[in-house]
């Protein structure tokens, strides 16, 4: 596997827009948490958090093609297959598609990541610190709040097995590990 440094170079080759970078650290975070909680391997979920959007900038107008391109870059450029099909696998979105684990894992980090820092953001000093599981998860329940974040993707956590405030508490304390670099 490639270093960190290595992915986020790559991964800057195809994303140009800093809140998609930083979206990508938010999974990364969301992935490491469930990595470590769940005795996974950490830098293959680390990796696949962090580069599960490589071609979402290439594919924003292509829906259809989202991940099946950033999988294919990922094994052009030599990531194992493990990590492209995670990567693959983010596109789905409802809880009876789901196969495995990693799939389960990836799906609800990457909808997580959209509301935990929705929540900081409406916060007055914006960070990540100055909220909790409880305040996200009162957000969770606000259905015009983060519309982008996608509850029944969410509650996909539900397959790793984790309620929701114990998921939303455990990606929330995974992505305060970041903050400084999500700049918040």
């Amino acid at each position: 596997m490639s270093s960190r440094d290595q992915n986020i170079e790559l991964l800057k080759k195809y994303l140009k827009k800093d809140y998609m970078i930083k979206h990508s650290i938010a999974v990364e975070a969301a992935m490491e948490a469930i990595a470590v909680k769940f005795d996974r391997d950490i830098d293959l979920y680390r990796t696949a958090g962090l580069m599960h959007d490589i071609d979402y900038e290439l594919t924003e107008k292509d829906p259809e093609n989202h991940a099946i391109v950033g999988a294919k870059i990922l094994h052009e450029n030599g990531f194992e297959e493990v990590v492209c099909n995670i990567v693959l696998a983010h596109r789905k979105s409802r809880l009876e598609d789901i196969g495995s684990f990693d799939e389960a894992a990836i799906v609800c980090s990457d909808a997580v990541s959209g509301l935990v820092v929705a929540s900081a953001l409406i916060h007055p000093d914006k960070k990540l610190s100055s909220i909790n599981a409880d305040f996200i998860c009162r957000r969770f329940h606000e259905k015009g709040f983060a519309r982008g974040a996608n509850r029944e993707k969410i509650l996909i956590c539900k397959y790793l097995p984790m309620e929701l405030e114990e998921f939303v508490e455990l990606s929330h304390a995974g992505m305060l590990l970041y903050s400084k670099e999500l700049g918040l």
